[in-house]
């Protein structure tokens, strides 16, 4: 039996925009082409999940805020995160936070029809947390800490996955790396994602992505998973997908404390970096989760997005990728 394969969820721009935290808007005609070539060339590499590849984003956070009211782009102060040095100005909060307009499940559909039968389509979604983190809340008014406005995102996440899967979508995966950036927080902020997860009521195969962040192809954040303990223990996740070959620490104690019974997306990839991986070496990195879990309860991915990086190097280490686990 193969290993399953996937992404994490960011593909290139096929024209390649440069480097940044902060992509162009696209036009609805740009989208439209964008999504339908995305899902099209990560099929044809050999995935057996894959995304609408997410290129639509203007970044990760940005995308969401700017499809609501309440969120001001005006004068938005600069925030840093982390110990390296991150820094990005973040929108404000003016007013109730509704009215999303992100039309996820219109991506999702199109990502769906353009891809093979066999090859299965998750949503991935930014997490309320992340969303809450990368927020200037001025309306203490309305709310009064940064759990009520992480739940104030989520309501919106529920409207919009509600949507998504309406339209077909049996995959949902969370994005929340700012769980590593702030993990005296994550705690509560996985209690916020439960109730958003119990939102869509048993309806969607749950997945959550937690990294130490990726902009520009460099960690930020270096909390060890062992630290968020806490957090993952009670999240009502399916699938939960790591960082593993570039960590400084070794993952696999995580299991001594987590009793997880779902499957593990293991990042045997590294996106930050321009080589590629052969299959010996997936093969070293895939074997030390054989001793924690069976072949069919891992995917193997890479340990975060490609959306930085070069389309032609996206290609070739999801190559090696798959053809690793069809070998293995």
């Amino acid at each position: 039996m193969s290993y399953r394969t996937t992404v994490v969820g960011s593909y290139p721009r096929p024209d390649f925009t440069g480097d940044t935290l902060k992509k162009p808007s696209l036009t609805d005609a740009d989208i439209v082409a964008l999504v339908t070539w995305a899902a099209k060339d990560q099929a044809s590499l050999g995935l057996d999940v894959i995304t609408d590849g997410e290129g639509y984003r203007e970044n990760m956070y940005y995308f969401y805020q700017r499809r609501l009211d309440g969120i001001s782009f005006e004068n938005m102060p600069k925030k840093t995160f982390g110990t390296a040095g991150f820094g990005i100005e973040c929108a404000r909060v003016v007013d109730t936070i509704k009215n999303p307009r992100c039309q996820l499940a219109r991506w999702w559909k199109l990502a769906r029809e353009s891809a093979p039968a066999n090859v299965r389509v998750k949503q991935t979604v930014t997490g309320p947390h992340v969303l809450a983190r990368f927020s200037v809340n001025e309306r203490p008014d309305l709310y009064p800490d940064e759990q009520a406005l992480c739940r104030a995102y989520a309501k919106i996440l529920s409207e919009e996955l509600t949507a998504v899967i309406d339209a077909g979508c049996d995959f949902i995966q969370f994005d929340e790396p700012m769980w590593t950036e702030a993990p005296e927080q994550s705690s509560w902020a996985a209690d916020i994602l439960n109730e958003l997860i119990d939102s869509l009521k048993g309806r969607a195969r749950i997945g959550l992505h937690v990294c130490g962040g990726n902009p520009r192809r460099k960690r930020v954040y270096f909390t060890k998973y062992t630290d968020l303990v806490p957090a993952f223990s009670k999240v009502k996740i399916d699938e939960v997908s790591l960082e593993h070959c570039t960590l400084s620490y070794d993952l696999m104690t995580l299991w001594d404390q987590w009793k997880f019974k779902g499957d593990l997306a293991l990042g045997v990839i590294d996106q930050r970096s321009d080589a590629l991986e052969d299959t010996e070496v997936i093969r070293k990195r895939v074997e030390p989760a054989l001793a924690h879990f069976p072949r069919e309860r891992l995917v193997l991915t890479s340990e975060c997005g490609f959306g930085h990086v070069p389309l032609d190097i996206t290609r070739a280490k999801l190559k090696a990728l798959t053809t690793a686990a069809k070998t293995l």
